[in-house]
């Protein structure tokens, strides 16, 4: 039996340029500082209605907060990252409008400067169409420019067209042709 695969484009973020402004429509706080213990919850309801077949897969678990906290948990295999740089974007109501997750590939530094990506980035569903996605990868790539990265390198699936619209938005460029992933 063959592994079930999808279709992701890659984008990239190079250096040098100036520090992205983030858009001031959204307050961004630390997940662990003031909601730790929303983060699994607000993730599996992003995934939930993702039209991202991997998260689909992880929201159709039997138990898809245990899928989600084996999720982020194995960030920490491949990846380096402190608390204060995974956040939720507050709106002026308080509500969480979504979360942006940036991180370091560990052994990929160049020069003293590390490549990052954003590990997962989403948003809530009752806020999408807004333009929200742009804001939180503006403030995901924004954190990852202020710790030093000589790239960032992210990819979405073929059909997240929001989110490849977000991507050129916010001034990344497509990586070559999309490529096959494992769901």
């Amino acid at each position: 039996m063959s592994q079930q695969t999808f279709l992701e484009v890659p984008f990239v973020w190079e250096k040098p340029k100036p520090l992205l402004e983030v858009p001031p429509r959204l307050t961004f706080e630390p997940v662990k500082v003031k909601h730790g213990n929303q983060l699994v919850p607000v993730i599996a309801r992003i995934m939930a209605l993702s039209i991202d077949t991997s998260d689909q897969r992880r929201a159709s678990d039997n138990d898809p907060h245990t899928a989600v906290e084996m999720f982020l948990n194995s960030a920490r295999d491949d990846f380096s990252y402190q608390d204060d740089w995974w956040q939720f974007g507050i709106n002026e109501r308080g509500d969480i409008v979504g979360v942006v997750l940036p991180v370091t590939f560990n052994g990929c530094a160049k020069a003293d400067l590390e490549e990052g990506t954003i590990y997962y980035m989403g948003v809530v569903p009752e806020y999408r169409g807004f333009g929200f996605a742009n804001d939180l990868l503006s403030q995901g790539t924004r954190i990852l420019q202020e710790i030093g990265v000589w790239q960032i390198f992210c990819d979405t699936a073929v059909v997240n067209v929001r989110m490849i619209s977000a991507f050129k938005q916010v001034g990344y460029r497509q990586y070559g042709e999309p490529w096959e992933r494992p769901v």
